[in-house]
This record gives C-alpha cells, sequence and structure tokens, in this order.
C-alpha cells in the first residue's frame, strides 16, 4: 500500500460491493485504487452501509461471499483499519431533514445517515461509486468513467 493520502475516506456499499464481487464492472478499479490506498489512513463508514452491503452480498452473491464480508470488515475493525459509525438519537432526527432538503434525489435512509457523517465529520473524500455523494460536495474516489 502507499500511493493516495488521505487521512480519513468515507467508504461506500458501492465501493464494498466492487471489492467483494469479481464480476463487478468496478471491481479492477475498486481493488487497485483499495491496494493504493496509505497504511495511516482511517476509513470511515457506518452500520447503515455495513448492514446494506451483507445484504446485497446475500442475496446477489451467497452466504459465503457475504459471511467473508463481515470476517474482512471484524478483521479491520481490530486493527482500526475501519471505524464504524452507530447513529444516536440526535442523528436520527436529522436524517429526515436531510430526506427533505435533496427530496429531488432519490437517497435512500443509508445514504442520508452518510451524509450528515461525512459532513459532522468534516469528510470530503469517498471510496464508491454513488454520483449521490456529489450533491454533497464530496470528491469520489476513484474516479472512473461509467
Amino acid at each position: 500500500m502507499g500511493g493516495v493520502h488521505l487521512s480519513k475516506l468515507f467508504i461506500d456499499t458501492s465501493a464494498f460491493i466492487a471489492l467483494m464481487d469479481k464480476k463487478d464492472d468496478l471491481h479492477g478499479p475498486a481493488v487497485d485504487f483499495y491496494c493504493s490506498l496509505d497504511e495511516k489512513i482511517v476509513l470511515i463508514t457506518t452500520i447503515f452501509i455495513v448492514s446494506e452491503t451483507y445484504t446485497w452480498l446475500r442475496y446477489k452473491k451467497d452466504f459465503k461471499v457475504a459471511k467473508l464480508f463481515l470476517n474482512v470488515i471484524g478483521d479491520a475493525l481490530k486493527t482500526d483499519f475501519i471505524e464504524i459509525v452507530y447513529p444516536d438519537q440526535f442523528m436520527c432526527e436529522k436524517i429526515p431533514g436531510i430526506l427533505e432538503k435533496y427530496q429531488d434525489q432519490d437517497l435512500s435512509y443509508t445514504d442520508a445517515f452518510s451524509f450528515l457523517v461525512i459532513e459532522n465529520m468534516g469528510i470530503k473524500d469517498v471510496f464508491g461509486f454513488d454520483s449521490h455523494f456529489y450533491s454533497a460536495k464530496c470528491i469520489l474516489w476513484p474516479a472512473v468513467k461509467k
């Protein structure tokens, strides 16, 4: 590792899926980007993203791949490579306002919580492929053309 130098990087469901699904069109760019990350970086995600990713992998792939994802997350937590943000009551009360603010887009509850976390933590860089993050004025990594 050791190419992209950021201190904090938010990781979205789309990145996790691309990393875990070898048949995903963005698997190659996702793996290349992940391998280029500096060892000191901390990946930030949410429990909703972990849930969403597990569910997608379980239904679209199989239990083995979904369980592998949870094992990877567990190992990353042990080494402090990833931090999972859990909602508190205050955050949950803010989510409807974010959904209202971006009502012209098809944001999910998970997306709205992600926007809140990114804003609260001052994160601008997102490892993912979901164009909704441009609305939150984020930089998506890796830069790929779909």
